[in-house]
Formats: C-alpha cells, sequence, structure tokens
C-alpha cells in the first residue's frame, strides 16, 4: 500500500477582483482535485493573506464538495508558487511575507523562480551544447547602439523587455534604405499591434529609446521563424519533474501568431497546433523529424543544466524557434508556465499529466522528508 505522506501543499497566486478573489481559478481548482486523489491537502492562497495568519492558520481557498470554501487552514508545507511579480517594489513585499511565513513554519518551494532572461541566457550560453542554438543578445543601451546593431545585421533588431511575458512590449526595428526610414512593428503594454514609420533614422531611435523608458531591454537579431504562410510560430515545451521526482517532457506545442503579428503568443490571439505534423509540413518530412529531434534533445538537457546554476526546480516552459533552413533556437525559459496550448490542441493525456506532476512531485518531496 502506498505510503501517504502527511502535509499540506498551498498554491500561491496574484489576487483578482473576479468572482473569486484569486487568478487561476480553473487551474487551482483541478490541482485541488488532484491533490484530494493522491491524499493530500491543496489548497490556496495569495501574499495578502499571509499578514492576517494567527494560531489557527491562514485565511485560504479549499475546494471541497464541487465548491470554493473560505476557511483557516495549517500553514503550508509546501508552496507551489504561481504568482508572477516584476516590480521591484512588488518582489521586496512578496520576499517579507514569504520570509515571515518560513520563520512562523518552515516550508519547502516545490521550485524556485528563475533569475530574469538577460541571467538565464548568460548561464545557459556557458552549457556547449546549448550555447550554439542562442540567438546574439545584448542588453539594450541606447541609439547609439541600435545604430550599429542595425548596421551589422542587416538592418533589422528585435527587442523585448528583459523580465517581460505573453509578448507585451516586443519590438521589430527595421531599418529601410536607400530612404534611411525606420519602421516598427511592435506590441504595447496591452498586447496589440502596431506599427510606426519615421522619416528619418533619429526620430526612429529617439522613439524607440522613449518606448523601452527606463525598463531594461534586450537586443537580439530579428530572425525569420515564420511559417510558409507568414505567420510567426514557436514550439513550446513543458519539461515538469514527476512522482519519482525525474526530469520528463510532458509536451509539446506549436503556437502560432496571426500573420500581421511580431509573436506566437496565445496571449496575443494565436492558435495552438500539434508539434511534429506541423513540422512536417513546413519543413518536410526529414527535415521536420530532425528539429522535432533537435527540440527533445535541448529539452531534456537544459532544465538539469539550469538546475546546477540556479537550484531545485520543478517545471519549466521551454520555447524554441525554427527558421525556415530548419534550425532550432532557444527562445524563452519560463519557470512558471502555462499550459493552455495543451489543452487547445486537444490532448487530453498531456494536459492531465500538465496538472499531475506538480502534485505528484510536491507528493515525492513530502514522503522524501526527514
Amino acid at each position: 500500500m502506498n505510503k501517504t505522506p502527511q502535509g499540506t501543499v498551498g498554491i500561491l497566486v496574484a489576487e483578482s477582483n473576479g468572482p473569486l478573489p484569486f487568478a487561476e481559478a480553473a487551474f487551482c481548482r483541478r490541482l485541488c482535485r488532484i491533490g484530494e486523489r493522491q491524499g493530500l491537502s491543496v489548497y490556496v492562497f495569495c501574499l495578502g493573506w499571509i499578514a492576517l495568519g494567527n494560531a489557527a492558520g491562514i485565511p485560504a481557498y479549499a475546494f471541497e464538495h464541487g465548491t470554493w470554501i473560505r476557511k483557516w487552514l495549517p500553514r503550508p508545507d509546501i508552496i507551489y508558487d504561481r504568482c508572477l511579480t516584476h516590480d521591484r517594489k512588488q518582489q521586496l513585499r512578496k520576499h517579507r511575507l514569504l520570509e515571515r511565513l518560513a520563520a512562523e513554519h518552515p516550508f519547502v518551494y516545490l521550485a524556485r523562480g528563475l533569475a530574469g532572461k538577460w541571467v538565464v541566457y548568460q548561464a545557459l550560453l556557458e552549457c556547449p551544447e546549448v550555447a550554439g542554438h542562442l540567438p546574439e543578445t545584448s542588453l539594450y543601451q541606447g541609439p547609439a547602439q541600435l545604430e550599429k546593431w542595425l548596421q551589422v545585421h542587416d538592418g533589422e533588431a528585435f527587442l523585448k523587455p528583459r523580465n517581460g511575458t505573453h509578448g507585451k512590449r516586443t519590438l521589430h526595428v527595421k531599418w529601410h534604405l536607400p530612404r534611411d526610414e525606420i519602421r516598427v512593428m511592435g506590441r504595447s503594454g496591452q498586447n496589440t499591434i502596431f506599427r510606426r514609420r519615421f522619416p528619418t533614422k533619429q526620430a526612429g531611435f529617439d522613439w524607440v529609446d522613449r518606448f523601452t523608458g527606463r525598463r531594461p531591454f534586450l537586443i537580439q537579431p530579428y530572425l525569420q521563424l515564420n511559417s510558409s504562410g507568414g505567420e510567426p510560430f514557436d514550439v513550446r515545451v513543458l519539461m515538469q519533474k514527476n512522482a519519482k521526482g525525474e526530469w520528463c517532457l510532458t509536451g509539446m506545442a506549436v503556437r502560432v501568431g496571426r500573420k500581421d503579428s511580431l509573436t506566437s503568443n496565445l496571449h496575443g490571439g494565436g492558435t495552438a497546433h500539434r508539434a511534429l505534423p506541423f513540422l512536417i509540413r513546413e519543413l518536410g518530412g526529414a527535415a521536420g523529424k530532425a528539429a522535432e529531434a533537435a527540440i527533445r534533445k535541448l529539452s531534456l538537457l537544459i532544465p538539469a543544466y539550469l538546475e546546477t546554476r540556479f537550484g531545485r526546480l520543478a517545471e519549466l516552459g521551454l520555447d524554441f524557434g525554427v527558421d525556415r533552413q530548419g534550425r532550432v533556437w532557444v527562445l524563452e525559459v519560463n519557470s512558471k508556465p502555462g499550459r493552455s496550448s495543451f489543452f487547445r490542441i486537444g490532448d487530453a493525456e498531456t494536459a492531465r499529466r500538465s496538472l499531475e506532476n506538480p502534485i505528484g512531485y510536491a507528493r515525492y518531496l513530502l514522503l522524501s522528508k526527514p
């Protein structure tokens, strides 16, 4: 008979103004149900609620008998952190509240978040098997650097926020000769697509500099990562630790953006497809299979390597680009990955595993505790 771990798993999510006071309710509901089946107490809480804690525990939400119930629950033994914070002030508040919680009741993180994109890029650059698949990347430093970059990279550049998500605030800058004009296509902070045209180089560069503001941005070559129909696409791979504490490739899906779009994020109105048939359709049989095999190989390599640099992780969303020559590029590594692409392509098995693995791994951690 399976040993049942004693312990609680708290899912930490952002507060919300919806019908429920917390985000990701449907996702959390599924996790609570899986926890119940595996003999674990799983509940949902938000950062601000920690400060309200008393001898009875902390206020949280449990999913019981088909409905959400707000109740006092024991402080968590394991925290599954789904709460994204990019703002420095918010990060400090989060750190302070979680330190307070740890002082009241020591807990284990299911996974720690990764450092920003720039730090992850620099770490991956030191892994020989991965380095050749990374687009050249620098920190954006202003108009003079952008001009130099365009001169070296065929008049094109791609800029993205160092801490951005969902393709927001991304820019494709193109220098058009002989008119010497600058054209910009991008996504706003609200994720809407825009295009701008500037009659002079300087006007374009000044606008880009104002657009980035004081936020740190990364600059990269503009890679042709489009389908034969001109739609941007990428391959999302979900890597997770399972109930045995081992890394496994949970699933792989292609996300395709609109033709007039810069990115393929589903939040920006993209569609999802099964990976191998899509790659074969785009690149042909041999090249499609080779690209999928390269993505699989890199996906199995990256998580364990990043753990040697950043400590224990539980799941990663890896985003890959594939150019028209079939070359594979590592675009992003996300330590709080979404799963919607697997639900959208109707891959029920992968969708189910993507939810079961974090709870299975939490159970493994509880059973491994001395």
